[in-house]
């Protein structure tokens, strides 16, 4: 009787559990950080931040794609000097890591894990590779 009891509390409570866990799947992935002071934001120099991108929008193909877009370079400054020191920083900072025509370096990487992995799955498959 007491194996009978054993066996239906089990059940139950592994049942209890799929359903909690089912429902955590559910739940928003919250990530946490460290938010910065109002402090923090007063060492933000803009003259340096608006040199950078000043010197991105003296690039031609910028300057032709934003004139494709109908934007003036009166409208352009007038829009830079609305920009909260924050947004300046934020802008500047993100120039800092566009790569013009993205990273090769990360394309030769995946195409060399993925020529290990095929190697490694013939290997493993018990084929042989010939190269002739």
């Amino acid at each position: 009787m007491t194996l009978l009891v054993r066996a239906s509390f089990v059940r139950r409570t592994a049942l209890v559990l799929v359903v909690v866990m089912g429902l955590f799947g559910f739940l928003p992935r919250v990530d946490a950080g460290f938010a910065p002071s109002a402090d923090s934001w007063s060492a933000v120099d803009r003259q340096s931040d608006m040199a950078k991108v000043q010197k991105l929008l003296e690039d031609k193909m910028v300057r032709e794609r934003l004139k494709a877009l109908g934007l003036t370079e009166e409208e352009i400054s007038a829009r830079l000097d609305q920009l909260s020191n924050q947004e300046i920083h934020a802008l500047a900072t993100q120039l800092d890591t566009v790569t013009a025509g993205g990273s090769t370096g990360e394309v030769i990487i995946v195409i060399l894990l993925v020529a290990i992995l095929v190697v490694l799955v013939l290997q493993l498959s018990g084929k042989h590779i010939a190269v002739r």
